[in-house]
C-alpha cells in the first residue's frame, strides 16, 4: 500500500557538537527514529545513526539493517522486516485511526521503546472559496486597465473543540508550472508551502502565498505535540542535539501519528 503523506519537515539530522567548557565529547551511540503512522498505510519506519561533528567515535556493534523491531498495537505484536538503509515495514499491521502503537528493539544494550498513538481525523474542514483569480506580474504582462484588486484570503476551518494541534499544507497538482511572478535570476520556489502548526480552528491563506497557477491541494493535518515541537526545532534551525518527542526512550527522532483531510482550490490568471 502506497502513502500519500507529504513530508512536512525536511528530513532532520542529529549531530553532536564538543563542549568548549569542559573540552571533551561525549558521545553515546543512540539510534535515531522516524515514523509517521496515518490510517490505512503499512507501518514504515527508519532508522539511523547520528552524525558527530568528529572522528574517532566508536559506534556500537549493533547493524541498523539487522535489528528485531517489534510494534504492538492492542492484542496484536509484529515483528517489522528489514528492506535495507535503515527502512523497515510490517505489510500485515495496516495503520488505524485512534489506535495506539508502541515499539521496542535492542541497541547498543539498551531497550529502545517508542510510543504513539494516531489522532482522528480532521471534522467538518470547509473553505469559503474553490477558486481565486490573480493577476500575472511577469515582464509579458500589462497592468489591467483601470487597476486591480488581489482576492480576498482563502478561510480555512474545522472543528477543534480541544485545541489539538493542526498543520495546513498547500500543494500544487500541475505536471507542468506555470509562475505567477516573474522569479528573475532567483530560484524558483517549490510548488508547496505550509502554515506553522496552529491550536486555532482555522487560518487565511492569501493569495499572494500562491506562487503558481493551477490546481492546488489543501490538506489539513491532525498532528501529535511531539510533531509540533519537532516543527519548531527546525524552525529555528537548532543544530543541538535534542529530542523533541517525550514518546521515546533511549532514542531520539519522531515517531509520531497523524491523520488527514484534502480540500481543493483553483488558482487561475485573471483577466
Amino acid at each position: 500500500m502506497k502513502s500519500n503523506i507529504i513530508i512536512l519537515l525536511t528530513v532532520f539530522t542529529f549531530v553532536v557538537s564538543a563542549c568548549e567548557k569542559e573540552n571533551t565529547i561525549q558521545f553515546t551511540d543512540t539510534p535515531i527514529l522516524e515514523a509517521y503512522l496515518k490510517p490505512g498505510d503499512y507501518l514504515n519506519l527508519k532508522i539511523s545513526r547520528q552524525i558527530p561533528f568528529v572522528s574517532d567515535i566508536v559506534y556500537s556493534a549493533d547493524d541498523i539493517n539487522k535489528l528485531e523491531i517489534t510494534v504492538t498495537s492492542g492484542n496484536k505484536t509484529e515483528v517489522l522486516q528489514a528492506l535495507g538503509c535503515g527502512l523497515y515495514i510490517d505489510s500485515n499491521l495496516i495503520v488505524t485511526e485512534r489506535a495506539s502503537y508502541e515499539l521496542r528493539f535492542m541497541f547498543n544494550g539498551k531497550q529502545v521503546y517508542a510510543y504513539t498513538y494516531v489522532p482522528g481525523k480532521p471534522a467538518n474542514f470547509t473553505q469559503s472559496a474553490t477558486s481565486i483569480s490573480i493577476p500575472r506580474m511577469d515582464s509579458t504582462s500589462s497592468p489591467p486597465t483601470g487597476g486591480f484588486s488581489m482576492p480576498e484570503p482563502v478561510a480555512l476551518t474545522w472543528d477543534n473543540p480541544d485545541k489539538s494541534y493542526y498543520i495546513v499544507v498547500i500543494e500544487n497538482m500541475e505536471t507542468s508550472l506555470d509562475a505567477i511572478h516573474d522569479f528573475g535570476d532567483n530560484e524558483a520556489p517549490k510548488n508547496m508551502f505550509r502554515e506553522a502548526p496552529t491550536t486555532s480552528a482555522g487560518i487565511e491563506i492569501r493569495s499572494m502565498q500562491f506562487q503558481y497557477y493551477g490546481k492546488h491541494r489543501l490538506i489539513l493535518y491532525h498532528v501529535l505535540p511531539d510533531y509540533a515541537s519537532l516543527y519548531k526545532e527546525n524552525s529555528n534551525s537548532s543544530q543541538n542535539l535534542t529530542n523533541p518527542s517525550t514518546s521515546i526512550s533511549n532514542g531520539y527522532g519522531i515517531f509520531t501519528g497523524l491523520n488527514t483531510d484534502t480540500l481543493y482550490l483553483n488558482v487561475v490568471e485573471s483577466k
